[in-house]
């Protein structure tokens, strides 16, 4: 059975066409979706895209059917993969998370696997592997760093005031930089986007 297609991008963003989309898809408003990057729902678990998102080139993000069940249970088990506003998706990270809130910061190569929760105005450091299942509470900073037998160990720290307005400060400027039409560097004058739903009136 051929796979549904059905991608929804609300007025005011940006989806380039060069990004793969499949499956169930809605992005919200004032979102910027780069080339190269993968946003794949599966066939039972659409995935639904807040307000004010950045995804960068070369992002993975991925919803997951319930491996361990199959045929009718798998349909009754999955769900929809929810995605808050106001994240910041960096270059090459991975996502599958069943759930992402809000303000959130995932930096280059990081990676969060299936039926994993990321709460709210949390930094994911580059390298970090958020585990299948694995909740990480609101206002949690989580990085690599490598010990003195190089092996990679994980350091979790409560947020800071101005990681996150730091986080502000580039996803606004991101929205600025890409979607402003006078920007020289607004998407619509560099690529050709994916069409968008109507104004509402």
């Amino acid at each position: 059975m051929a796979a549904v297609q059905s991608v929804n991008v609300a007025a005011t963003s940006a989806v380039c066409e060069e990004a793969e989309l499949h499956g169930t898809i809605s992005i919200g408003r004032q979102c910027v979706v780069h080339p190269k990057c993968q946003i794949r729902a599966s066939a039972v678990a659409p995935i639904v895209i807040g307000d004010r998102n950045i995804l960068e080139d070369r992002v993975v993000v991925e919803s997951q059917a319930n491996a361990d069940v199959d045929g009718a249970d798998r349909t009754a088990k999955a769900s929809m993969m929810a995605i808050g506003t106001d994240n910041l998706f960096e270059s090459g990270c991975c996502v599958r998370s069943s759930r992402v809130g809000n303000g959130n910061w995932f930096e280059p190569k990081a990676q969060t696997l299936e039926g994993s929760v990321i709460g709210n105005n949390c930094l994911i450091g580059s390298g970090v592997v958020i585990d299948k299942g694995e909740h990480v509470p609101d206002n949690t900073v989580i990085v690599c760093v490598q010990d003195e037998q190089g092996r990679m160990k994980r350091i979790v720290r409560q947020q800071k005031d101005y990681l996150l307005k730091a986080r502000e400060t580039l996803v606004q400027k991101y929205i600025e930089t890409f979607l402003d039409t006078k920007s020289i560097f607004a998407l619509e004058k560099n690529h050709r986007l994916v069409p968008v739903l109507p104004m509402d009136l």
